[in-house]
């Protein structure tokens, strides 16, 4: 039986403090570094990877996740209404319980926020899935003290439960402008004297993506565009899967419509209702997100990079990243190692 590990408190209490103190202690060996991150490296017997966290202002953390967990992970949390959290699923897949929102998968390109209420639940992981990932945990209140003023009471007091539900699970659009500066804060592994600024200045990038999601007016829907069924949802969430699974030889719409059961126009339109971006725009970036990963994380030629993530040659996989990222792979990997 898998055990559940306990995570309890408010943000800057001692209780959390030393509920965190203990769940690392037990899964890993920590390493600090000059930067002040702690580096806690799992022990063999828990799985492979890391979780790095480094320590900002009013209370505020960075936490990257790149871990992968021998026989599966879960850990149960209660959370005061107070509790901060914005995580950003990078690769791989993360389950959610909680008491009051319900079930649901974090998963590659979904950005997940804390409610403004008491939290009670689970997050779990599956057996050996490598889960990659960066979050940001504080207080709700801290904002304020650790932006200076800066915006941070633009954020939405409250909303519908629905729409908070759905932010929390990973499922609204409105959130998905934020998951490219926090993006960029997992990539960045340069040692240099600037390494703290460079994330801070990504992680009010996201902030300031976050209240301009949070606050966008909503135009009124369609009645083409009417709510999407579960059965839907469930065919829509597959999508991405079947695109990567054939990367190579990618599907056209029709196929993917036919595999969903759906019309073309309805995928279409379906897609871009539950990810905020169209079919293929989403393919697109997951395979580029995926490189950028891979030029970071290891040594292989760039040639073996692109054809990895579904290019079928350099120059194709050149000139779709550097438009994509304003550089090429190669100076990319420079920039980052």
């Amino acid at each position: 039986m898998t055990r559940v590990h306990q995570l309890s408190g408010a943000a800057g209490s001692t209780t959390l403090d030393a509920t965190y103190a203990a769940y690392y202690a037990s899964i890993a060996q920590a390493d600090e570094s000059r930067d002040g991150t702690v580096r806690h490296r799992l022990r063999p017997e828990v799985g492979d990877g890391t979780i790095e966290v480094t320590s900002l202002r009013s209370g505020f953390h960075i936490v990257r996740y790149d871990v992968a967990f021998a026989g599966g992970h879960q850990v149960g949390y209660t959370f005061p209404g107070d509790h901060f959290e914005l995580e950003h699923c990078v690769d791989g897949r993360m389950h959610i319980r909680d008491a009051n929102a319900g079930a649901g998968d974090l998963r590659a390109r979904s950005v997940s926020l804390s409610p403004r209420h008491a939290t009670e639940g689970v997050v779990a992981h599956s057996d050996g899935e490598r889960y990659r990932a960066v979050s940001i945990t504080g207080s709700w209140n801290g904002l304020d003290s650790y932006l200076g003023g800066l915006g941070a009471g633009a954020l939405p007091v409250i909303g519908p439960e629905k729409v908070a539900r759905e932010r929390y699970l990973g499922r609204s659009a409105a959130l998905r402008p934020v998951a490219g500066p926090l993006e960029e804060i997992f990539l960045h592994r340069r040692s240099s004297p600037g390494r703290l600024l460079f994330m801070e200045s990504r992680l009010v990038a996201a902030l300031a993506a976050l209240i301009d999601g949070l606050t966008a007016t909503t135009p009124p829907a369609d009645v083409r565009h009417r709510a999407l069924d579960d059965h839907e949802v469930a065919a829509l969430r597959r999508v991405p899967e079947l695109l990567w699974r054939e990367r190579h030889a990618p599907p056209t719409l029709a196929d993917l419509a036919r595999a969903s059961s759906m019309s073309v126009r309805r995928l279409a339109t379906g897609f871009r209702a539950l990810y905020g971006t169209s079919v293929m725009e989403y393919h697109r970036r997951r395979c580029l997100d995926r490189a950028a990963a891979l030029l970071v994380e290891t040594d292989w030629p760039v040639a073996r990079i692109g054809h990895e993530v579904g290019y079928g040659s350099p120059s194709n996989f050149g000139y779709a990243f550097r438009r994509d990222r304003g550089t090429t792979p190669a100076r990319f990997r420079r920039a980052h190692s």
